[in-house]
């Protein structure tokens, strides 16, 4: 110490120190990553090594017009509408989904420690590849970012509401308007805790247009997984009742067809 000259001596000292205490707690304490079990530096906070992040796969089209499951390359080629067995023919609220993948694996790790584990900052990782699978139909001028909304006391209890913060996020990567239109009024059962037959019901009644709404005519619901679609279906509902033309959804992940 001695021989120390000057303050860039000292912030040279400062940083060796730092990085000998980095390689001690790294050591000792290295980060596993949680999807291929192996230990990393750089990665997704400390969950995820890079490699196990970025080998999650975008959803590629054909794509269901209606719940945002992949389908069969060219199986519905020259089709009005793209649409999976399950979602068939028939009428609903909702114009158009889009899922970034499989809710499984990298993409399913991810998802829990941002809803589930206090990591918002995630969101913004997540929102940034969402919006590369948003056709460029879903984002016309006049389209208005709308989360899907959190019972207040669901949101008091976990700090954020997951959907808003994705929704935020978009919102600023493709340049056009993030506005609250919906409010959640009736407490219902989480929808992970049901069965499919009870999550399509479940739903229904629990949201309403927020006061003194102005009715854009174009909104892109965001939400964190589409499971059933019951929920963004009820969204949807409110709002093409309320006068909205058109209302599609995007979100992060996407559940098998059983649940």
């Amino acid at each position: 110490l001695g021989q120390l000259t000057g303050p860039g001596d000292i912030l040279g000292l400062l940083k060796l120190s730092q990085s000998i205490g980095r390689g001690i707690r790294d050591c000792l304490f290295p980060k596993i990553c949680d999807s291929c079990g192996l230990p990393f530096e750089n990665g997704i906070s400390n969950i995820l090594c890079l490699s196990c992040f970025n080998s999650i796969q975008p959803y590629r089209d054909p794509i269901c017009s209606r719940c945002g499951n992949p389908l069969d390359p060219g199986a519905f080629t020259g089709a009005t509408f793209l649409r999976c067995v399950i979602c068939g023919d028939g009428d609903y609220f909702l114009d158009g989904v889009r899922a970034y993948g499989d809710y499984s694996g990298a993409l399913r790790i991810a998802h829990h420690a941002f809803k589930f584990e206090g990591m918002e900052s995630l969101g913004a990782l997540l929102a940034e590849r969402m919006t590369l699978v948003i056709p460029a139909g879903f984002t016309t001028e006049e389209t208005i970012f709308c989360p899907v909304p959190l019972s207040p006391e669901r949101e008091r209890e976990r700090g954020y509401n997951p959907a808003e913060v994705l929704c935020r996020h978009i919102s600023l990567k493709k340049k056009l308007p993030f506005r609250k239109l919906l409010q959640k009024i009736k407490s219902i059962p989480p929808q992970m805790s049901l069965r499919r037959e009870d999550r399509l019901r479940n739903p229904e009644g629990a949201y309403e247009l927020l006061p003194s709404t102005t009715i854009p005519a174009k909104v892109l619901l965001v939400d964190d997984v589409f499971t059933t679609g019951a929920t963004l279906e009820e969204c949807a509902k409110v709002l093409k009742k309320s006068g909205v033309n058109w209302v599609g959804s995007a979100v992060w992940g996407r559940t098998p067809r059983y649940l």
